[in-house]
């Protein structure tokens, strides 16, 4: 591995962001990825004396062992190299790497031994390097990864400057390591706990992140897939970027990614994780629209809206006026004329009929008697 370091003089950010902008190629070429294997890069090359990758150790706590390395030169030339060992960690994107020398050492990388603190290769030949790994008493069990270091001299760049504005010179540290996992016997646990899965829609792309803790003391290898179910939009299955490892008590995000991303998006999104602690499972929601087509909903559902009400207030007065109609065209009901009262005649023993004289005529006189 390869670890650049530099130095300003009279820094000016704008000055150093230039100088560091024309110097990325080189940056990057002098930093590989993480290896998967035990270190040879052609020119140094480090290894475990019996096994073929890495140290795969398992001790009680308390107990030590005795180990030894392997480093070969490949050069035709004497190489005198920095050995120390260090901690493992997980990165962000879940591959594994070793701390720096200067990092507080915690595992595995405080237990090591080493016994010399440098080593002198001979051209063209392997050197061993015995180290002791002695794991304290009352050590919890569970894994402890790290690793072996050999670390090669400073290798020191050319000093650039801009203008006369800041002066920069690219330092170079190359190292490599070989794994060390260490296992303190006793009981595995492996619990893996996750966080919310939430979504970014950029850069024509919808990617999806799930922060995952290990908090057991065991390394884990976790996967993860992702289905996206819509009422519209997509409806597909994808699978998380798979981590390399997860080391006990490391964070990380696992990310899957969907392109080109649907333009219109209303549906689930679940998570599925498995690993050796088991299985588990998260969800959130996936809505999202474009602003045009949100605002082009809004006129549409408004027209239909203001369409639905004109017919309602239409059929309210078509109504009216058909019962005004139907009122005008009933004939009125006939009034029923009333009957005259008939006057009742009651005859009483001490009253008299009295006789009517008709016109013309004299009226009868009673005889006397």
């Amino acid at each position: 591995m390869t670890h650049p370091t530099s130095r300003a003089s009279a820094p000016r950010r704008l000055a150093l962001l230039v100088a560091l902008a024309a110097l990325a190629p080189m940056l990057f070429a002098l930093v590989p990825a993480a290896p998967a294997a035990a270190v040879d890069d052609g020119t140094l090359g480090i290894r475990p004396e019996l096994e073929a990758d890495f140290f795969h150790i398992t001790l009680d706590a308390g107990s030590s062992i005795d180990a030894t390395a392997i480093v070969t030169n490949h050069t035709n030339a004497d190489v005198t190299l920095l050995t120390y060992a260090v901690d493992g960690m997980s990165t962000p994107q879940g591959a594994f790497a070793l701390a720096d020398q200067d990092d507080t050492q915690v595992g595995s990388g405080a237990w090591v031994s080493v016994d010399s603190a440098s080593i002198t290769v001979p051209a063209e030949s392997d050197a061993r390097v015995p180290f002791t790994l002695s794991v304290p008493v009352g050590t919890r069990p569970g894994d402890y990864p790290g690793g072996l270091i050999i670390q090669s001299p400073t290798i020191e760049g050319e000093t650039t400057t801009n203008e006369g504005d800041a002066a920069l010179r690219l330092d170079v540290i190359q190292r490599q390591g070989v794994r060390i996992y260490l296992t303190v016997a006793g009981t595995a646990v492996e619990t893996l706990e996750h966080g919310d899965l939430s979504y970014d829609r950029a850069d024509g792309a919808l990617t999806f992140t799930l922060p995952i803790t290990n908090t057991g003391n065991s390394i884990l290898n976790p996967t993860a897939e992702l289905d996206l179910s819509s009422v519209i939009g997509a409806t597909e299955t994808v699978t998380f970027t798979a981590p390399e490892s997860i080391l006990p008590g490391a964070t990380l995000d696992l990310t899957a990614q969907i392109t080109p991303a649907p333009f219109l998006q209303l549906g689930t999104a679940t998570a599925t994780l498995t690993s050796a602690a088991g299985t588990d499972t998260a969800s959130t929601g996936v809505n999202y629209a474009p602003w045009w087509f949100v605002a082009g909903l809004l006129l549409v559902l408004a027209a239909v809206g203001f369409a639905i009400w004109r017919i309602a207030l239409f059929v309210k007065k078509a109504r009216a006026a058909l019962a005004q109609i139907s009122q005008a065209a009933t004939p009125a009901t006939p009034a029923t004329p009333s009957t005259p009262s008939t006057p009742s005649t009651t005859t009483d023993a001490a009253t008299m009929p009295t006789a009517t004289t008709p016109p013309g005529e004299l009226p009868l006189r009673r005889p006397r008697t």
